[in-house]
């Protein structure tokens, strides 16, 4: 929208300086004007020439009177010039008519243009989505740069206009946004892909996290809702626990967080590599109650 009212005003702006004199008056009367000046120039001194000559400091009258009349000859153009009084030479509706075929052409030639350029790029980046989503598959080893991962969701949004229902792609798109730290077009995507499937659980979780880890509230507390949802599903999911844990401890539900993370540990392999750091936690929740009761 912005790009629209610059280029009008920019238009405008160009088309006034270049068809504005078009409206100005063509009075050609610089040169009239200019022989009145001198006809009053001459009559006023033709009067001084008198009374210097009652007072006798001019003793030739005639002399000066003769250079007076050569002067204002010399002055005089030989070809009068041709005069048009208030004619102009367009009227405001030609302006306004030029302003409107220099719009018009400029956004024909965009539309013809630029449309044409923008619709072959979108369609030369779709055609790369199953180079991605084969990328994808090395992203530990060698990951995927921000020009790319930009790529990848414009191609995605191109499959998603053609197959709005498609959950998968959703889902992608919001893991996409996640690795652009854009948060916003990850929340939206998940949201989809969970509207979609929702008996997803993986599609929830990662909705639930991103809702969790927002800084509104209405955000955090429809998060926990997710959780808990996934909790009801399936009280064995590991994931979902330490989110809810999370989100305990962060309320300063210390107790909630310490109980959730000693359900974790029953659920964990005694070699998991998590154990050490949620046996941590919960200490430092029941540090934090102790020091309620105090």
């Amino acid at each position: 929208m912005n790009f629209w009212i610059i280029a009008i005003w920019i238009t405008l702006a160009i088309g006034a300086i270049a068809f504005y004199p078009l409206l100005k008056r063509n009075t050609h009367q610089n040169s009239q004007k200019r022989n009145e000046l001198n006809k009053a120039f001459y009559f006023d001194r033709l009067k001084e020439v008198e009374q210097e000559e009652k007072e006798g400091l001019i003793e030739d009258n005639q002399q000066t009177k003769l250079e007076l009349q050569q002067s204002l000859l010399d002055d005089i153009p030989s070809q009068p010039d041709i005069t048009v009084n208030g004619k102009k030479s367009l009227s405001p509706l030609w302006f306004i008519g030029l302003i409107i075929l220099v719009i018009g052409t400029s956004s024909a030639i965009y539309w013809n243009v630029g449309s044409w350029f923008t619709g072959t790029m979108l369609e030369m980046t779709h055609k790369k989505l199953d180079y991605f989503y084969e990328r994808i598959k090395t992203e530990e080893t060698d990951p995927l740069s921000d020009q790319e991962l930009n790529q990848f969701a414009m191609a995605l949004r191109v499959e998603l206009q053609e197959k709005p229902t498609d959950d998968k792609s959703w889902f992608m798109l919001g893991q996409v946004g996640m690795a652009l730290d854009n948060g916003q077009i990850a929340l939206d995507s998940y949201a989809k892909a969970v509207a979609l499937k929702p008996d997803n659980l993986q599609y929830k979780q990662k909705y639930a996290q991103l809702l969790l880890f927002s800084s509104d509230p209405k955000d955090k507390e429809k998060g926990e809702e997710v959780v808990k949802e996934i909790i009801r599903i399936d009280h064995t999911n590991v994931d979902a626990l330490s989110l809810l844990a999370f989100s305990s401890f962060e309320k300063e539900d210390y107790k909630m967080a310490a109980m959730t993370w000693g359900m974790m540990l029953k659920f964990l392999p005694e070699n998991d590599p998590r154990r050490p750091t949620i046996e941590r936690s919960i200490q430092s929740a029941l540090s934090m109650i102790k020091t309620e009761n105090k």
